[in-house]
């Protein structure tokens, strides 16, 4: 376990420790689900997928890493399955089947396993293997090429998209440059907020100064398209040592830390606003605390109705505008590209046209809907926030910030754009079981919200693709007739391929900005109705119980000064 995991779960821990010390209503302490938090600290993995073209030598690159030749090389595209490498002193692969179960298998049954490649959705090699365990927490990805069919492929990428912490980039010297496809896949993986280290295989096939030309061309192409100054790393057959290297030059606590801080800062001040809340409310008088228990439940009205208002107007407001735009993005894109479709269909017929559509259509939905749903967030916090104003006042005094409203505009903001989506598989979504005890609970972020639109788009393109394109160029192929095809594409296949996606993308879209405003609505709905209580609590206890109120007071603010000091000692040391 890394140091960063045992400090944060430590830190937890002394926060429960803390806040037993105070006679909490027991629905408050289980809304901030500490133990959960916890458990996801403690079970959270760092993977790195390493990715290239099909033969570029990822699996040889790894099998050298290894040290035995644990993964096929001869494998072809249409057994390709995304293989996580994990330290085990017992072996077998577990294989998770499409339907989620799992069939576990010895490790001398591989290739049946990748002779049956369809019936899984990846797998899990456990393996007793010292360099593994010597990188951990860090889990190798072993990746399906490029080339591989949609469906695997696809597959691979959004089941590891958001989830993976690091990249291994592969690419060969027989290559000797970065294809169009690569350089989509890298930015994908930036819009994901995750960084790559870049490896030239297969350099024992030219000479060295040939093969350090080719490297410098590939620093080049990254800085043009990428403005990152990144290294690029020769390896042979034998690259196994310089992927060791690599590895251990990554810094898995920093990477831990990205994925935590944010979350457990926004813990510590749902925390600490909550003790605020119980301090002012018992240095108040009865008066005071009804009437802004009485505001709280008017803005917890305001907060359902324009929750119900933008639900209703959702389509009208949001999707019809965002959806014709994101379809034109993909239209421009494919038209941008048509000098590498019509390649495609000359040398690799519709199969390979269909990989670059596909490919296309993912990197601009990617990009697209990440831009949209940023902006519809955006929008959607701020009418909420909006109808919160004439609250602000009042609960400045019983909150640690002085600006209470933009303080939790903020937060929600920055919980919405939180890189952690990938968690969503460890984490159970929020109940949304019509109680409103839960506070700061994770919401569903923009990076896991756009993961949720472009899977079952992609799952379509691949179901109407063949039937749009099936023998449009048979006779341009034959002829090798480009200029026919250009057209074609330009005047037939790119229309139709969107007026498809005006028929698919709208209902997926507008769902999942329907559930986007029913998240942020229940986010503020249930930060007013926790201060509503923490109130009436508070007033209870002072109107049936012989409490000596400063004596509580006291008490309040110990703990709170703890946690705070708990709080500066970890998270923002």
């Amino acid at each position: 376990m890394l140091n960063i995991q045992r400090q944060y779960i430590d830190y937890i821990m002394k926060i429960e420790l803390e806040l037993g010390k105070l006679t909490l209503d027991n629905k408050f302490i289980q809304s901030l689900e500490l133990a959960k938090l916890s458990k996801i600290v403690e079970n959270t993995e760092l993977l790195v997928p390493i990715i290239g073209e099909f033969s570029a030598g990822k699996s040889s690159l790894i099998n050298s890493f290894l040290g035995k030749n644990y993964l096929p090389v001869k494998i072809t595209p249409e057994t390709a399955l995304a293989t996580e490498l994990r330290y085990s002193e017992e072996e077998y692969i577990d294989a998770i089947n499409n339907d989620g179960t799992i069939s576990r298998f010895n490790l001398n049954e591989i290739d049946d396993i990748t002779n049956n490649a369809h019936k899984f959705k990846f797998l899990k090699m456990y393996i007793n293997n010292q360099n593994l365990k010597t990188i951990e927490p860090l889990i190798l990805v072993d990746m399906p090429g490029f080339e591989s069919p949609l469906d695997l492929h696809n597959q691979a990428i959004m089941e590891y998209i958001d989830r993976a912490s690091h990249y291994i980039v592969l690419t060969s010297v027989e290559s000797g440059t970065i294809t169009r496809s690569m350089v989509r896949q890298l930015t994908d993986i930036q819009e994901y907020n995750r960084d790559f280290s870049f490896f030239l295989s297969k350099t024992n096939l030219r000479s060295r100064s040939e093969a350090e030309e080719v490297a410098e061309i590939l620093q080049d192409q990254i800085e043009e398209y990428f403005d990152i100054d990144k290294q690029v790393i020769l390896i042979d057959d034998n690259g196994g040592e310089s992927l060791q290297k690599i590895l251990l030059s990554i810094e898995p606590e920093q990477l831990f830390s990205n994925l935590f801080i944010e979350r457990l800062r926004e813990n510590y001040y749902a925390i600490t606003d909550m003790l605020n809340t119980k301090i002012s409310s018992f240095g108040n008088d009865k008066q005071r605390n009804e009437e802004v228990i009485a505001e709280l439940k008017e803005s917890f009205k305001k907060i359902q109705d324009e929750r119900d208002r933008l639900v209703n107007e959702a389509n009208e407001r949001y999707s019809n505008a965002n959806v014709n735009k994101i379809v034109e993005a993909v239209g421009r894109e494919l038209s941008n590209s048509l000098d590498e479709l019509t390649s495609l269909v000359v040398h690799s017929g519709e199969e390979g046209m269909s990989k670059a559509i596909s490919e296309i259509t993912r990197h601009t939905l990617i990009i697209q809907i990440k831009d949209s749903m940023n902006d519809i967030s955006s929008d959607i916090v701020d009418s909420f926030s909006t109808n919160l104003t004439k609250l602000n006042s009042s609960m400045s005094e019983f909150s640690m910030s002085d600006n209470w409203l933009e303080t939790i505009t903020n937060t929600t903001k920055n919980m919405l754009n939180s890189v952690t989506s990938g968690l969503n598989n460890i984490v159970d979504k929020r109940e949304k079981s019509g109680n409103n005890d839960a506070i700061y609970k994770v919401i569903t972020t923009i990076l896991a919200t756009t993961t949720e639109v472009i899977a079952p788009i992609l799952e379509l393109v691949i179901i109407f693709l063949p039937d749009l394109l099936n023998g449009l160029f048979l006779s341009y192929q034959q002829k090798k007739q480009e200029e026919q095809i250009r057209n074609t594409i330009m005047t037939q296949v790119i229309p139709s391929f969107k007026r498809e996606l005006r028929i698919k993308l709208p209902e997926i879209f507008n769902k999942q900005v329907q559930e986007m405003i029913k998240n942020i609505g229940d986010q503020f709905e249930s930060i007013i109705d926790e201060k509503k209580q923490t109130i009436e609590e508070t007033q209870q206890e002072i109107d049936s119980k012989n409490i000596d109120i400063q004596e509580q007071i006291n008490i309040y603010k110990k703990v709170n000064s703890n946690i705070t000091i708990l709080s500066n000692q970890v998270l923002y040391n």
